[in-house]
């Protein structure tokens, strides 16, 4: 890092009579650009020229690790990769590590003028307007959303084009058949004032056998600064996931309700086929003395955020989010397989835009590759000023654990845990040494593990509908009454269920219960919102919309 290490923009810059390139890369052989041209798979292809100033203490100068070329022609529009020579005889093509629009096909990097990349009626959003941020991050209630559930089933109201999309996710005026408000309305009447979207990035997909798109939830990531594709009613427009996130974001701001991204920058989808192999392999990427790749995230490798390219890169990346898009916060997934240096950075990156965007995380204790007291994870709190952390304390004391299908009992279950409802009820502190109230997350269902209506049902089967509606509002109240920052997934309120029964006589069978306990790869059945459960459970989500309104005062 002292000798490579680079601080200045990389990717491509686009004017209309020349673009730029930029590529890191300092172990490569030599590097070339090919463009291709629309239609054309045969590219063009364009010597790159390294870097010749080398300056260890000043890396904004330090360009002897870095291969540019500039291309005087107008590229809007055209899709382009970099050739590496890893050895004289031996290359790889990589798509661009910083891409922000794709080739139709995903394979390569779009150059775009950015005034296509503007939506009709769009103001970007500034520091000064930005008013539906909480100045008291302890009033957040924020509702962790997944874009297809959301408004996938007929009864979202949500017209048959928009259903699972970015569009779909702010149409206004949907009901079901029953009249009742759901969807982006349904949301507002509720009172959550954040919305947290699972992965939209563009992450790996697959595919059956006729071709149709299988389900997953998106912790896959393959290109970080790319909406996902899949998200866009337009799907010949290869620009069109950054115009419709765009509007969807707007439209959230227009309501007075901000955005969240869930981030997932802890791994990637390919060990070996990631840009950042491809660029600079085994760089990237936390590695066993073997060589073999270090995988504490538990998908085939982690990433290493202390190093200095990678902490820039996630960064960069975070910055071009919440300047270009507007993003409001940021949840890490599996954040404890970060670096503390690093989360700072990014926390002093983000109060120099705005002081209120939010960062939170999973700090469990993760990984064997950084020492203990450089973790980013719930026990080092107190090294992070102003980062949350889900409070799994709390959690488990109001509903139980479940770990690896292990369930303990809580609270609202029976077990004399009165002490610890206590604690959670008073911040957590005697939990964990928190600086300040806002790095504190309460939270009692998400998208992991059996949505609480499943797991009352689960550990109590024979209680009454009425006993498991009491034990749920019990848990929601609980929630919404505990000081600091409170997080729900859409549905708790109107016992979302993802209980499917596929065996005889409409019996559950092992793997409906496995599909419910963790549904990443589930199908639209297990995984879709039924917008007919706000009809029938009025009376308990206006109970609960009260318990909102509330914390929202704080």
């Amino acid at each position: 890092d002292q000798k490579w290490g680079f601080q200045g923009w990389l990717g491509h810059k686009y004017e209309k009579g020349a673009t730029e390139f930029r590529l890191w890369s300092p172990l490569a052989r030599r590097v070339q650009l090919l463009l291709f041209k629309k239609g054309s798979k045969k590219p063009k292809i364009i010597k790159m020229s390294r870097g010749t100033s080398v300056n260890k203490d000043r890396h904004e100068m330090n360009t002897h690790g870095v291969w540019s070329t500039t291309v005087k022609k107008d590229l809007d529009g055209v899709a382009y990769q970099f050739r590496v020579y890893h050895e004289e005889s031996f290359y790889q093509d990589t798509r661009d590590p910083y891409s922000i629009a794709l080739s139709l096909d995903n394979k390569k990097s779009l150059v775009v003028n950015p005034q296509r990349l503007v939506p009709r009626g769009y103001e970007k959003v500034t520091k000064q307007k930005a008013s539906w941020r909480k100045a008291n991050a302890c009033s957040s209630v924020i509702c962790e959303m997944h874009l297809r559930d959301f408004s996938i089933l007929e009864t979202s109201g949500v017209k048959k084009s928009y259903r699972g999309t970015y569009l779909g996710a702010c149409q206004k005026g949907t009901k079901n058949a029953h009249g009742d408000v759901t969807g982006f309305d349904y949301l507002k009447r509720m009172g959550y004032n954040y919305v947290q979207l699972q992965p939209v990035f563009d992450h790996h997909k697959t595919y059956d056998k006729d071709g149709k798109l299988l389900y997953n939830w998106g912790y896959d990531p393959e290109n970080y600064n790319v909406p996902d594709r899949q998200f866009a009613a337009d799907q010949k427009n290869p620009v069109a996931p950054i115009l419709e996130l765009k509007r969807m974001i707007q439209a959230y701001h227009e309501a007075g309700i901000g955005v969240i991204m869930d981030v997932v920058y802890n791994h990637t989808y390919s060990s070996y086929s990631s840009p950042f192999q491809l660029s600079v392999p085994a760089y990237y990427y936390r590695m066993h003395d073997n060589g073999s790749f270090q995988d504490g995230s538990g998908c085939g490798n982690e990433t290493a955020s202390e190093k200095e390219m990678y902490r820039k890169y996630m960064i960069d990346s975070l910055t071009y989010w919440a300047e270009e898009f507007g993003v409001d916060g940021f949840r890490f997934d599996l954040m404890g397989l970060h670096d503390v240096a690093t989360m700072n950075a990014i926390r002093s990156a983000m109060d120099d835009i705005d002081t209120r965007i939010l960062i939170y995380g999973e700090g469990w204790d993760m990984g064997i590759g950084l020492p203990a007291d450089q973790k980013a994870k719930k026990d080092n709190a107190a090294l992070m000023p102003r980062i949350g952390f889900f409070n799994d304390n709390a959690r488990d004391a109001v509903k139980g654990s479940e770990v690896y299908g292990h369930i303990s009992y809580g609270y609202v279950f029976g077990a004399l845990l009165e002490d610890k409802i206590a604690k959670s009820l008073l911040g957590s502190r005697g939990f964990v040494n928190y600086l300040m109230p806002g790095q504190v997350l309460n939270y009692i269902e998400a998208h992991d593990n059996y949505n609480l209506n499943d797991l009352m049902h689960h550990l109590h089967p024979h209680d009454s509908p009425e006993d498991i509606k009491k034990r749920l509002y019990l848990s929601n109240a609980l929630n919404l009454t505990m000081q600091r920052m409170c997080f729900m997934q859409l549905g708790q309120e109107f016992q979302r269920s993802k209980m499917v029964a596929t065996g005889e006589d409409g019996n559950y069978t092992e793997e409906d219960v496995k599909r419910a306990m963790n549904s990443y790869n589930s199908p639209d059945e297990v995984n879709r919102v039924d917008w007919n459960q706000v009809t029938l459970k009025k009376e308990l989500i206006d109970k609960i919309a009260k318990l909102i309104e509330r914390k929202r005062t704080v």
